[in-house]
């Protein structure tokens, strides 16, 4: 043929393959639209935009409650977000951007609400924390580290963020809270409800507060006495201070922890279950060394650790160069001895603005937004609403779920924090511990059983807990083993 009739022929095969295609998309299109017309087609319709809106969310933070396609086209969405420090406008407009990218979508409705939070202790919570989602601890062991100024801007950070937040200061030798937060007029003293015996925390700026500078002999004339006792009974007025309070429904329940590594943090961790920890550290090396024994102790009771604060870590002057007041950072050591990733740590510089919050008794979210610290400190919040979310929602996340503690009363505490399970514990006593282990000692119910657990994997790829026994040894259980082992030992 002449290369004019060729080229010819070619056009029209490159036509005709263009038809085509239009019309296999046309027809593609045609099919969505009469679907709409049934309610099978629109059932078929609304799984196509349920994967649509699953690719924008996370479902570790907000999942769809309920998606309808009508039959004029228009997706009806309502999203259920699992916490209130959530930026909820972007994730609505997020969500109504995927629906309407649907060729056969016309427009799209986008609701939300936010979940009542389910207990981080499960079916065994005392009523004051039946609806607490997270207990997470202020950590560092180390006093003069600007621990409690850290826990009450982080706070606040997650209140101005929308977040339902309570802080717990759980220093009962030396109560920050009282001077780092002005009450309103009226706060103190703290109201007892006559029927659930249980005291209205104080609150300021929509954060709930305990502390034993609220509730000791002299609080309302803002004079309490040092507090002398022993460690036991320290231990035990955290425990009311924490049970005997009406939190009420809250996403987080921040507890300032002590220095040390005392009765304080085994309340908290054996009793309760601390749903995860922030550790807090200063550039300076005396400090470092007491953060790797906190480290230590909190990996020892299983509470997992979530980030590090850097605290004082450089200061600025008026020219803009920075200076190392305490030398070179110690963070790189303390990250990796923690297992934490780059991305969960964060620095806190040396700024008037901190003392002078400090001075005011108003948090430095409070006062002001622009400030570098202000800034890192909202940045910790963010990355606390995540891992946190990721913790509580692992198994719709890809996750675990759950949290494992162990109690040297009860025995081995599984909490399913989501899934078949949500909301229960399963505990193996220590009958169960001891025919895990078997051979020597398993005879011997006064015997020490286990060192310390951790998560781990199974070889089959499933969630598992490590137990390490105490003498030596240790045995992988898988979590979905739990039910049936508690059962039969129960």
């Amino acid at each position: 043929c002449t290369g004019r009739q060729h080229k010819h022929t070619m056009h029209m095969g490159l036509h005709h393959l263009h038809n085509h295609a239009t019309m296999r998309i046309g027809t593609s299109f045609v099919r969505r639209r009469c679907a709409l017309a049934t309610a099978r087609g629109r059932a078929r319709l609304e799984e196509e935009a349920l994967a649509a809106l699953n690719g924008v969310l996370d479902p570790a933070l907000a999942r769809c409650k309920r998606l309808a396609v009508q039959p004029d086209a228009t997706v009806a969405v309502k999203l259920e977000f699992r916490s209130g420090a959530m930026r909820r406008g972007a994730v609505e407009a997020a969500a109504a951007a995927a629906i309407e990218a649907l060729p056969w979508a016309r427009r799209s409705s986008v609701e939300s609400t936010l979940s009542r939070p389910r207990s981080f202790m499960g079916s065994n919570a005392p009523p004051s924390l039946r609806h607490v989602g997270a207990l997470v601890g202020i950590s560092s062991c180390k006093g003069g580290v600007g621990k409690s100024t850290v826990a009450v801007n982080l706070a606040y950070a997650l209140a101005t963020q929308g977040g339902r937040v309570g802080l717990l200061d759980a220093d009962v030798h030396g109560p920050s809270l009282p001077s780092l937060v002005r009450l309103p007029p009226g706060s103190l003293p703290l109201r007892q409800d006559a029927q659930t015996r249980l005291l209205a925390p104080a609150e300021a700026d929509g954060v709930r507060l305990m502390s034993y500078g609220f509730v000791g002999k002299g609080a309302s004339s803002g004079a309490v006495p040092a507090a002398v006792m022993r460690g036991p009974m320290v231990g035990k007025t955290v425990g009311q201070m924490l049970s005997g309070t009406d939190w009420g429904e809250l996403d987080y329940l921040l507890v300032d922890l002590p220095p040390g590594t005392g009765d304080v943090h085994l309340t908290l961790s054996q009793t309760y279950g601390l749903s995860a920890a922030v550790l807090v550290t200063t550039p300076q090396r005396l400090s470092t060394v007491d953060v790797l024994k906190g480290v230590d102790m909190l990996r020892e009771l299983g509470v997992p650790m979530i980030s590090l604060v850097e605290n004082m870590a450089h200061f600025t002057d008026d020219t803009g160069r920075t200076h190392l007041p305490f030398g070179g950072s110690q963070l790189e050591a303390v990250r990796r001895h923690a297992g934490l990733r780059e991305s969960d740590t964060f620095r806190l510089p040396i700024e008037p603005q901190v003392g002078e919050a400090v001075d005011a008794g108003s948090p430095l979210q409070l006062l002001t937004s622009q400030s570098e610290s202000a800034h890192a400190l909202r940045a910790a919040a963010r990355h606390l609403v995540v891992a946190i979310g990721e913790r509580q929602h692992g198994a719709a996340a890809g996750g675990s779920g759950s949290h494992l503690r162990y109690d040297p009363k009860r025995g081995l505490v599984l909490r399913v924090l989501s899934g078949d399970h949500e909301g229960r514990e399963f505990v193996l006593s220590k009958a169960a511990l001891h025919a895990l282990r078997g051979g020597a000692g398993a005879g011997d119910a006064s015997a020490p059983l286990l060192d310390t657990v951790e998560p781990c994997e199974t070889e089959a790829g499933q969630p598992g807990a490590k137990l390490y026994w105490c003498g030596g040894g240790a045995t992988v259980v898988p979590l979905g083993d739990f039910p049936h082992l508690a059962a039969a030992h129960g």
